[in-house]
């Protein structure tokens, strides 16, 4: 009896050891210069936080943070205004939406391509 009962059990609990484990994602570092459809940008990366600057408009700030290694939500702020936005990070680009005040997508696409370094261009 104790045994079915210690099986029952295993079989109960076993589902819910799985479930708790989350596979780890590598994160990718997006410090790096870019260049997008709004001008040059340039960002750094300390931890899950970024910071940064772009031309466009004038030049602005960008500080951020990144979330579940995918994901970085920031905060652009320039002399005439700020506003929220969101990149979903891959290792060569940054694809996603600014807006202003508190909407992420109210400006449109900002999409940022990772420039190559100068070792890497042709001649």
């Amino acid at each position: 009896m104790l045994g079915r009962l210690a099986v029952v059990a295993g079989l109960l609990i076993a589902p819910f050891a799985f479930a708790t484990e989350t596979p780890q994602r590598q994160q990718i570092n997006v410090t790096g210069s870019y260049t997008s459809n709004w001008e040059d940008v340039r960002l750094v990366q300390d931890g899950d936080r970024v910071h940064g600057t772009y031309v466009c408009c004038g030049g602005g700030t960008i500080e951020g943070r990144i979330i579940e290694g995918r994901t970085l939500r920031y905060v652009w702020r320039q002399p005439s205004g700020w506003g929220l936005g969101v990149w979903a990070i891959d290792a060569t680009h940054l694809d996603g939406t600014w807006g202003a005040g508190q909407s992420e997508v109210s400006g449109g696409r900002w999409d940022l391509a990772r420039k190559k370094p100068k070792s890497q261009l042709a001649n």
